[in-house]
């Protein structure tokens, strides 16, 4: 306000730089998220200078493609965990328990955070198209020691994973305000000039529900790039399965079109890194299959992917 003399807080206040170092402020509202989409675009050449408080370990990891990501603590103690590509001598984990310690995120690497006590953090980052996925309940699990008994081979099952559902929306808007008005925190992706659009809701347990519109779904779906009608070619909904390899992606893939299944999506290596196959179930909702993300096979701009 004019003449008020009180300085803002970055708890309530963050800042938006951008390529020229000019600084926006920008409350933070339920609806921030939103402002910065309908203001900053897909957020090319900016940084979003924030703070977070958290007192559980991240749901998700990040990854940031097109900068690095400086945090630095302001009080408490957790673990800043990077997942470091193979040959990469920095540390996979730092802890931060000292205020005022910081470390910086390279470019392109995924990274979260194991918390140890109650933290506030600030956080400088090149917000333009980043990613998240979920923290997969076995990455926090210990190794066991080689010496350990070999444990009994789980039921198949157990290596499968429900932990995503994607909803291709006709109308994109539309459809993220029913779900704010159910009550779901909803978090939108920048846009970008392609017309993509993408949003997600996190639960605690991991479980993503994303929404994508249709410019999105044709990248990586091919049964959306055919003439086929919509009620045999173009199910709105994805069940996302997680599976441990990229090599059991092919595997259940080809097992179940052999089985007469319709493949929806031929396993490829798509631009988040995952490989990723679509089947469809008998009554015709598409079933994703995804291996774990690797960073090193993320391409950007995304490459459509083959037809099936």
């Amino acid at each position: 306000m004019p003449g008020d003399n009180t300085p803002a807080t970055i708890d309530s206040t963050f800042v938006v730089f951008d390529a020229r170092g000019q600084a926006a402020p920008i409350g933070v509202t339920p609806g921030f998220r939103d402002e910065l989409n309908d203001r900053f675009g897909d957020f090319s050449g900016k940084l979003l200078v924030s703070s977070f408080h958290f007192e559980q370990d991240w749901p998700t990891w990040e990854c940031h493609p097109h900068g690095d990501e400086w945090i630095g603590l302001l009080s408490g103690d957790f673990d800043l965990r990077m997942d470091l590509p193979d040959g990469h001598d920095g540390p996979r984990s730092v802890r931060l328990h000292k205020p005022g310690a910081f470390v910086v995120v390279p470019k392109g690497v995924w990274h979260t955070a194991k918390v140890r006590a109650p933290s506030s953090a600030l956080f400088v980052t090149p917000g333009q198209g980043t990613l998240t996925r979920p923290v997969e309940p076995y990455e926090s699990q210990p190794r066991a020691s080689p010496d350990a008994a070999a444990p009994a081979t789980p039921p198949a099952h157990t290596l499968l994973r429900l932990n995503q559902l994607n909803l291709v929306c006709r109308d994109f808007d539309a459809s993220l305000a029913f779900y704010r008005a159910l009550g779901i925190e909803i978090m939108e992706s920048p846009r970008g000039v392609d017309g993509i659009r993408h949003a997600q809701a996190q639960w605690p347990d991991g479980l993503q529900l994303e929404f994508d519109n249709e410019v999105l779904a044709r990248f990586y779906n091919a049964a959306w790039r055919t003439s086929e009608g919509k009620s045999q070619g173009r199910s709105r909904v994805v069940i996302g399965i997680s599976l441990p390899t990229r090599e059991a992606v092919d595997q259940r893939y080809a097992a179940l079109t052999a089985a007469g299944y319709v493949g929806r999506q031929c396993p490829f290596d798509a631009f988040w890194g995952a490989r990723y196959a679509i089947v469809s179930d008998p009554d015709g909702h598409d079933v994703g299959l995804m291996s774990p993300l690797d960073t090193a096979r993320k391409t950007w701009p995304p490459v459509t992917s083959p037809a099936s």
